[in-house]
């Protein structure tokens, strides 16, 4: 008896229809299977197209990210104020008062005073965080720190 063996396929691959019956079932719109991604065998095909043409919609995509927590904060340290003390009275950003400066830096648009380095003079600052350390020693040289 005769072994029934299936045809090779690729003999069919040059045809129109390669053995797939009618030709619009693998074509058209119709066979799609939905939009985006769907219906893709393998959808690097597609995800490989949108990098080329639109890779500014997959820049960043990873997960959500609280708006809160996505604030970018500026500092500045105790030595830098030091440094630039003469600049910033200059400017007429310090001001003093019975010989006590008063610096804003809610005016200058930063966020945290920290407490790297010493501090010579003594001041008032007005900020919106501060740390322990630079709290403290702004409080020693005879200054004070007001968190608004």
């Amino acid at each position: 008896m005769v072994v029934h063996r299936r045809k090779k396929y690729r003999k069919s691959l040059g045809s129109r229809y390669a053995r797939r019956g009618n030709s619009d079932r693998n074509r058209g719109k119709g066979n799609k299977g939905g939009a985006g991604f769907s219906g893709w065998r393998f959808k690097k095909q597609k995800y490989i197209k949108i990098i080329k043409e639109f890779p500014e919609k997959l820049e960043d995509k990873k997960g959500f990210t609280n708006p809160r927590y996505n604030k970018q904060k500026t500092y500045i340290n105790l030595r830098d104020i030091n440094n630039y003390f003469d600049l910033l009275l200059e400017e007429g950003i310090l001001k003093e008062e019975n010989n006590v400066y008063i610096l804003n830096l809610n005016e200058l648009n930063i966020d945290k005073l920290l407490g790297t380095g010493k501090i010579d003079k003594k001041m008032t600052i007005i900020v919106k965080e501060a740390s322990e350390n630079a709290i403290e020693k702004v409080k020693n040289i005879g200054g004070e720190v007001i968190i608004q």
